[in-house]
């Protein structure tokens, strides 16, 4: 039996083949990511098991579809899986009808630097608010950049876009955020509105 780390392509050619073990081993390498993923785009925990149980019934029946590239299989097979829960986050928003999709201002997958204990609540509620106005594109760089920390080259791969795409697409996002920011930054408390 390959491990994950010797080898990535013989692990998912075993899992085509039906061996549960080297199933099991791609589930561990990406339930927990893919849960991150697709909780930070619906907010709703039973939403996101429910969409994540439909994402794993079409990794089980497209995964002989997947045809591993000659290098950067991780990376490829990381692509497909996030497609797949893309596919399915949209899919789940235009069925229930709706614009935006809200995030949860507790999301967290560690634990909290000193800085951020510091962060008001006010503070979070305000960012995640002007996070959620982005355009669902910059949202999804955003999210991928910021909250699970992805290289641009990573979330370029994951998104199908070039990675100058991701850097105009993140600078466009953090410019429309300092914007959306702007009225309640940048004042210090003394400063007052001429009346």
């Amino acid at each position: 039996m390959a491990t994950w780390k010797d080898d990535i392509s013989e692990v998912i050619r075993q899992a085509q083949q039906g061996d549960q073990r080297a199933f099991d081993m791609i589930y561990d390498r990406f339930a927990d990511p893919i849960f991150r993923y697709v909780y930070a785009r619906c907010g709703d925990v039973s939403a996101t098991e429910d969409l994540l149980g439909d994402l794993w019934v079409r990794v089980v029946e497209r995964l002989a579809s997947f045809r591993p590239p000659p290098s950067g299989v991780e990376q490829a097979f990381a692509a497909w899986l996030y497609r797949i829960a893309h596919n399915l986050v949209i899919d789940s928003f235009r069925r229930k009808s709706a614009g935006n999709i809200p995030l949860d201002p507790n999301i967290s997958d560690r634990e909290p630097t000193p800085d951020e204990h510091a962060i008001s609540s006010d503070e979070r509620r305000t960012l995640h608010a002007a996070i959620a106005k982005l355009t669902p594109d910059q949202r999804e760089v955003v999210l991928l950049r910021f909250i699970e920390e992805r290289s641009n080259a990573e979330v370029a791969v994951l998104t199908g876009r070039s990675e100058g795409a991701v850097k105009v697409m993140q600078h466009r996002a953090l410019g429309a955020l300092a914007k959306l920011l702007g009225g309640s930054r940048g004042r210090r408390p003394t400063d007052r509105a001429e009346p």
